[in-house]
């Protein structure tokens, strides 16, 4: 929307000057003198691109009256007015008029004249000044209304207010109370609660007890209500009292180090309180005990009273659990905080009178309810600790232990602030119990938590579903980094394939795989990337070095950070891998069986152009079956690894064959493939469905999976079977409810290799 004067004609010097050429003056004139009088011109400001306030003089103007611009049907609409006296003007200009016109058309306009309908005959003025800042605006008005300028601007800034919100008509609302409002005090105390409501002390003249509504300078204009008391003052001498209140900002928590001024409605007007200069900020433990100080002297309504009783109430950093003389008590076995956001909290809670009517864990200004998808958990040690508690006399039942719990809830970081339950006692009010975060990886605290539960258990099941694994989905799972390198006749500029070990914590495991490889003629001659954590690399690396020497190996020896197994390592040493172009992996404990085994998975490798992840047949020591190919099983719709457990002459005389997944403890492909794909999922724990991922990734970017049955390795890894300890039970089962999660509806769905 602009605003425009009309623009003048070429015309004969000798003419007498036209009706727009003597507006145009006028106009002139008026820049100097200020609002124009004649009855015929006004000025104008607009507000973003659809208000528009026009200014002038009238003999009488309605507060609604439709209003025409540019002389334009379409552009027809209802304007508000505000008026004053103009006690030594003419008639005809005896009031002075602003009206806020809300311009409803769609793209810009340049509004040059605007009719007022009002009764009798229409008032037609034109807009011969250019558009003028609304600050330029209110001091004419200002100068022009004299005594009658807090009720002018008391109109405009609540046509503003009332409209549509936008900036625009914030920052212009907030202009005309700052110019109209009267000083009416200071704000001197000010904090947040962790409720996000914000804290007032100051002392004032007008402003009323209980509840009022409060526009505040904070980023804008924002409106909220105020529920205040009065509160006795003798350092003012009469003149004022104080006030002490709590400002319900609603869903969007104010700052109140961003509170520059409050605004407040009177009976005379718009009244202001200043934030005074040297204000105390009180941080949010601190603001109940101060309002708890201040209540004894505070006058107010019953309502107003509760409010503030209720604030004085809130978390200052106690355990007020234990002393609340409730038949409740709370205690914690762990409160970890993940880098990634989310908190996983397990402990119990003790409550055979359900009296808790909630359960909230705050954290960072943010909350979120714990007991809507707790995992309740067995205790009866709890149950014994407390049955001869004259507090809990007669109210615990010996044969209820179901007082733990365990839950994960997302997104929640401390910050550096309080955490804590909040235990809501319903209208008893709430107590609290403050926590102290560890900041864990989402790896370490499964660890914890798996010692905790019985895989056995239906709580395990939900637990899993629940907490745990959206923790690990959701968590933050940095890649293995490379600490370290030494090379041991490893030459950087060799290319072909490259043949990676990925070892873990056992050193020895590491060592004889190696031993293997340089006694295998198929393999010795290999470039060989040797992948151990860094609490196993100082074990190892004399040792390397003298096998590469002796044996005349071509080794890399890295130092990884951060892996979890044996995946970890390969993808660690990926990174180091020179000029290779394809990777054979290979697990330390996954060893040779025959001769010629290397040459056998490369040859059906480059069989297919390098467009395939080739598996060998996996045994374990007593020649049964670990792996041979991952397949859908056709009536569940689910992966399943065939012949698992069977004895390895099931599978004499078969032939090799693309199934759905191969195996990442043995396995050759293509090191552009594995790159572009990303490499191995972070949100598995352990190495078996980070390998499945990993393949069916490949499969969906074009890289079948190829199981080769007459090649044969041998792995003493017993926990591939899933007769680990019950941890490794629990873990498999977390990660096998984060692979369905994320492939359950493809694999549903695919066909072949059944």
């Amino acid at each position: 929307m602009t605003l425009s004067a009309r623009p003048a004609t070429p015309r004969d010097p000798d003419m007498a000057p036209s009706r727009s050429e003597l507006l145009a003056g006028v106009a002139l004139a008026l820049d100097q003198l200020g609002l124009p009088t004649d009855g015929e011109t006004a000025i104008a400001s607009p507000i973003g691109e659809d208000l528009l306030l026009v200014s002038g003089v009238t003999d009488a103007m309605p507060d609604i009256v439709p209003v025409l611009l540019n002389g334009d049907p379409a552009l027809s609409m209802k304007a508000g007015v505000v008026t004053w006296p103009r006690p030594d003007a003419p008639a005809e200009a005896r009031l002075g008029f602003v009206a806020i016109v809300p311009v409803k058309v769609v793209g810009r306009v340049r509004v040059r004249s605007i009719v007022m309908r009002r009764k009798g005959y229409p008032a037609r003025y034109t807009l011969v000044r250019r558009a003028l800042p609304l600050p330029s605006l209110m001091t004419i008005l200002s100068q022009d209304a004299a005594a009658g300028f807090p009720q002018v601007a008391d109109g405009v800034a609540q046509a503003l207010i009332s409209g549509k919100p936008s900036p625009k008509r914030l920052a212009a609302a907030l202009a005309v109370l700052t110019a109209a409002a009267r000083d009416d005090g200071f704000i001197e105390v000010m904090g947040a609660l962790d409720t996000g409501d914000v804290f007032l002390q100051g002392w004032c003249n007008e402003l009323p007890a209980d509840k009022t509504r409060l526009l505040i300078a904070h980023d804008g204009i924002v409106a909220a209500d105020f529920r205040s008391a009065r509160v006795e003052r003798q350092d003012l001498g009469g003149a004022g009292h104080g006030f002490a209140g709590i400002l319900q900002s609603g869903e969007k928590p104010l700052d109140p180090r961003k509170i520059d001024r409050v605004f407040f409605r009177g009976k005379d007007g718009w009244h202001a309180l200043d934030v005074y200069e040297r204000r105390v900020h009180l941080v949010p433990t601190d603001v109940p005990a101060h309002i708890r100080d201040v209540l004894p002297r505070a006058a107010a309504g019953p309502d107003t009273i509760t409010v503030l009783r209720r604030a004085g109430e809130r978390f200052d950093g106690r355990d007020t659990v234990s002393t609340s003389g409730k038949p409740v008590r709370i205690g914690m076995d762990m409160v970890l905080e993940l880098p990634s956001g989310g908190m996983l909290v397990g402990g119990w809670m003790l409550d055979p009178g359900r009296l808790v009517a909630s359960v909230t864990l705050h954290a960072g200004g943010q909350s979120g309810v714990v007991d809507r998808t707790w995992t309740r958990l067995p205790r009866t040690d709890v149950t014994t600790s407390f049955q001869h508690d004259h507090a809990f006399m007669g109210l615990l039942d010996p044969q209820r232990h179901d007082h733990g719990f365990l839950a994960f809830v997302p997104g929640l970081v401390s910050a550096g602030g309080p955490v804590y339950f909040e235990l809501s006692l319903g209208e008893d009010g709430a107590t609290f119990y403050p926590l102290k975060p560890t900041l864990t990886p989402s790896r370490r605290a499964l660890d914890r938590v798996m010692a905790a539960l019985d895989p056995r258990s239906a709580a395990a099941t939900m637990a899993i579903e629940t907490h745990i694994g959206p923790m690990i989905q959701g968590g933050d799972h940095p890649r293995p980094s490379v600490v370290d390198v030494r090379d041991f006749g490893f030459d950087e500029t060799a290319s072909g394939t490259g043949l990676i070990v990925g070892g873990g914590s056992d050193a020895e495991e590491i060592l004889i795989t190696l031993s293997l490889l340089a006694l295998d003629p198929d393999t010795c001659a290999l470039p060989i990337i040797v992948s151990a954590p860094l609490e196993t690399f100082g074990r190892i690396a004399a040792e390397v070095q003298r096998m590469a020497g002796f044996y005349g190996l071509a080794v890399r020896l890295v130092a990884c950070e951060g892996a979890q197994d044996s995946c970890d390592g390969l993808e660690a040493a990926t990174t180091r891998a020179g000029q290779l172009d394809a990777f054979l992996f290979l697990s330390a404990g996954v060893l040779p069986r025959q001769k010629g085994w290397f040459s056998l998975l490369e040859q059906a490798y480059r069989g297919r152009s390098g467009k395939a992840l080739v598996s060998p047949t996996i045994v374990f020591e007593d020649n049964s079956i670990c792996f041979a190919g991952t397949r859908l099983d056709p009536d569940k719709r689910q992966l399943m690894d065939q012949f698992l457990g069977y004895p390895r002459d099931v599978i004499q005389g078969a032939e090799p064959a693309e199934v759905i997944a191969g195996s990442a403890s043995c396995c050759i492909l293509s090191r552009g493939a594995f790159e572009k794909i990303g490499g191995f999922s972070r949100s598995y724990v352990s190495a078996k469905e980070k390998g499945r991922d990993l393949c069916l990734k490949l499969k969906l970017a074009g890289t079948p999976s190829v199981w080769l049955p007459d090649v044969e390795m041998v792995s003493a890894d017993g926990s591939a079977t899933g007769s680990g300890l019950p941890w490794q039970r629990l873990t498999q089962r977390v990660d096998r409810w984060s692979f369905d999660r994320r492939w359950l509806l493809l694999i549903a769905n695919m066909r072949g290799a059944e």
